[in-house]
């Protein structure tokens, strides 16, 4: 899986670079055909201008210096250059000698007879356009976060070199914006999509080692319930033998039950039968009814059987006399004695349970708490899996099964969140949905059913 994976990671990589990179090329293209217009339109104007102060202020008989022009014509011409580069969307447009010195200028930041600002011009380009007489445009650069390109435009009048400097096509440097800002917010787009990506793919990959494992441990459960299910069909009937045989013997030999290793032995017997019982319920499949029954009968037999084994257990029932459910009655008894040994066998034989009845919304839940010390932290969150047990002696298959059952019935199992928490009993819910709910004409709550050892005594 994950060698699949990475070729499709990878294979989705490729093709949001392929789209990026088109996209940029495509973006690119139409910024290079802007650049061109905008080139041809910065040496339109530059050849206006230069049309323009050849029949204006360079037509005199004279030859003005930029330091002696007449602060009048600059004036005027400074205000025809500003309305000049507003209308073509120009930044900024200064007539200067060779040598850089101001004769007008769009903008008053610059006077007649100064020299043009170092930072408004590169000398090294300004110089090359004054020397080979032919227009230069500046690279594209960036001051203070803001882009801006040049054009030195030369012209020769009376032998003497003058220069038209044009700064910054507005158009363009918009577009340039817009590009930058949308390679910007490509990348980011980019790199969300690869990392939201990459990220559902490895959970993807996660969600499917996750389900290989539960496949693998489902067959590994599979191959064990089929072989515990020959070998428990196999014992079973040698060991009622021996219960039967040890029976005989104690009654011949011990009468009068002096000797207790006769009682251990059946007890372990019993015990052996009773794992053998629970690992041919875990693995037997049988279909299950739907009738309406009381639940509160099949507690009360779940409760005498217990009793048996563990006398010092008292049961505690409070639910509603005439509650019935649909549901197979035999499935609801049984999960009533697993969870039953199982508390019992946390309290060690002494405690109680308690077995109550809370309605909610959507149907109610049969709650089983206990008095028992808890549950182990390392196993609570894989209680109801089969052979996790937190008893020594346990098979760890009564939860198992309790959690098979209510699956089959339509009920579900869990455990409270705070059971066992800070001192709080051990509980477990079984719920009930409204659908397997029979309503009852009227509803009345039972005292509590209290079973010790010794007769059952209805309170």
């Amino acid at each position: 899986m994950r060698r699949p994976l990475l070729g499709a990671l990878a294979g989705a990589a490729a093709a949001l670079i392929l789209l990026f990179g088109f996209s940029a090329w495509l973006f690119s293209r139409n910024m290079g055909q802007a650049r061109h217009k905008s080139e041809e339109r910065m040496t339109g104007l530059a050849e206006y201008i230069e049309e323009h102060l050849k029949e204006d202020i360079f037509s005199f008989p004279f030859e003005f210096q930029p330091s002696m022009f007449p602060e009048s014509y600059a004036e005027q011409q400074g205000k025809w250059l500003s309305r000049l580069t507003r209308a073509t969307g120009l930044e900024r447009a200064v007539i200067t000698d060779s040598a850089g010195l101001v004769y007008a200028s769009s903008q008053n930041l610059i006077g007649s007879g100064e020299e043009i600002r170092p930072y408004l011009v590169d000398k090294g380009l300004f110089a090359l356009a004054a020397k080979e007489n032919r227009p230069i445009f500046t690279p594209l650069s960036e001051i203070d976060g803001v882009h801006f390109q040049s054009l030195y435009y030369p012209f020769t009048v009376r032998d003497k070199r003058h220069l038209v400097v044009l700064e910054s096509d507005q158009n363009f440097i918009a577009y340039v914006e817009q590009f930058r800002n949308y390679l910007w917010f490509a990348s980011l787009v980019l790199l969300a999509l690869f990392a939201l990506l990459a990220a559902g793919l490895f959970f993807l990959e996660r969600q499917f080692q996750a389900a290989l494992e539960v496949s693998r441990r489902n067959e590994h459960l599979a191959f064990l319930g089929r072989t515990s299910a020959e070998l428990a069909h196999e014992l079973k009937n040698p060991l009622a033998i021996m219960k039967a045989s040890v029976d005989v013997l104690r009654i011949k030999l011990d009468p009068g039950r002096e000797h207790a290793a006769f009682g251990y032995l059946s007890e372990e017997v019993m015990r052996l039968s009773r794992m053998i019982g629970n690992i041919l319920g875990f693995s037997r499949d049988k279909p299950l009814e739907a009738k309406p029954f009381r639940p509160l009968g099949a507690l009360q037999e779940a409760r005498e059987i217990q009793r048996l084994d563990f006398p010092g257990v008292e049961w505690t029932l409070g639910l509603p006399e005439d509650l019935t459910l649909m549901g197979d009655r035999d499935a609801f008894r049984q999960v009533a004695e697993n969870l039953g040994r199982n508390a019992s066998n946390a309290m060690g034989g002494k405690g109680n349970i308690m077995v109550t009845w809370e309605a909610r919304d959507r149907g109610g839940a049969m709650r089983f708490s206990d008095s028992g010390p808890g549950l182990p932290q390392a196993i609570r969150g894989r209680l109801f899996e089969p052979f996790v047990s937190g008893s020594k002696t346990g098979t760890g298959l009564g939860l198992s099964i309790v959690k098979s059952l209510c699956e089959r019935a339509g009920w579900s199992i869990t455990l409270a969140s705070d059971a066992g928490v800070d001192g709080k009993p051990t509980c477990f819910e079984v719920g009930i949905p409204k659908a397997k709910l029979v309503p009852a004409p009227k509803a009345g709550v039972t005292g509590e059913i209290r079973a010790v050892a010794g007769p059952a005594k209805e309170i």
